[in-house]
């Protein structure tokens, strides 16, 4: 026997089990997202018998058996990420008889506004998982940068690039213009927030893969009435109304990595340590 011992945790929308040897880390499992670390690669059956164990006694679904494969990264794979995965789980963790009741009488709470959100993610998503295995493209989702609980929705890689997409979910008119965007009557901060993640994806790639990696913000809505852009919109982010329209505009990038930058890239982009800084 191992004498592992697992502990459930849950905050910010997450729900972790922690598995320990004494006061030894071994590793934890994210129930949620299926995201883990393994720091004691040599523990994995053991490590594993004990998350699925948890998992029973907290009444949710276990990993599937067999265990998942012990990589060379004993640091998880960001390639196991479900589109959606964060927004949902901040949606289920703000869900509660309130909002239940809200949904009743028609109400939008902030909980049904993140299940929306999940929802438009999981659309997008599916396209660019179908669009990456017929191109040869990488796709990662829900990528979580930093410590406090910030993710980007969808990053893509390619021989265009790194394209990092903020997916957007309305039913209202959108108008757009070099320094702003209105949804409905609303004033929305979505371009800054893009160029905010661009930036950061930006440097924290070229950091972890010791040069510079070209990165471009889009934002892509799901469900618009109605799509104005005004001069050419912005010159840094590109804003689309549709995924048919993101795929058209993906395949007439141009060519800024080579298939071996690709692939270092996407090693890079994979490992959640690339994104904590």
């Amino acid at each position: 026997m191992d004498d592992l011992e697992a502990k459930a945790w849950r905050r910010y929308g997450h729900l972790r089990i922690y598995v320990s040897r004494g006061k030894q880390k071994v590793g934890w499992y994210d129930v949620r997202t299926g995201r883990h670390e393994l720091d004691l690669p040599e523990l994995a059956a053991p490590f594993w018998d004990a998350v699925r164990t948890e998992c029973r006694n907290l009444n949710e679904p276990p990993p599937a058996l067999p265990a998942p494969p012990v990589t060379a990264e004993p640091d998880g794979d960001l390639t196991l990420n479900r589109a959606g995965a964060a927004a949902q789980a901040r949606a289920d963790e703000l869900r509660n008889w309130r909002t239940r009741l809200a949904a009743m009488f028609g109400v939008r709470t902030d909980s049904r506004n993140f299940a929306v959100g999940a929802k438009a993610e999981r659309t997008v998503g599916a396209k660019l998982d179908k669009w990456a295995r017929k191109h040869g493209w990488h796709v990662l989702h829900a990528v979580p940068v930093g410590r406090n609980g910030a993710d980007i929705d969808h990053v893509l890689i390619g021989p265009f690039g790194v394209i990092t997409v903020n997916t957007k979910s309305t039913r209202a008119k959108v108008w757009v213009a070099e320094n702003g965007m209105m949804v409905g009557a609303t004033k929305v901060d979505y371009l800054r927030n893009s160029r905010h993640e661009a930036k950061r994806a930006r440097a924290l790639l070229t950091d972890a893969c010791g040069r510079h990696v070209p990165v471009h913000a889009v934002v892509v809505f799901v469900g618009a009435k109605g799509f104005t852009v005004r001069n050419g919109g912005p010159k840094d982010v590109t804003v689309l109304p549709d995924v048919k329209a993101l795929h058209r505009w993906l395949r007439r990038r141009g060519r800024v990595l080579t298939p071996e930058q690709v692939a270092n890239v996407h090693a890079a982009a994979q490992r959640p340590k690339t994104w904590r800084t």
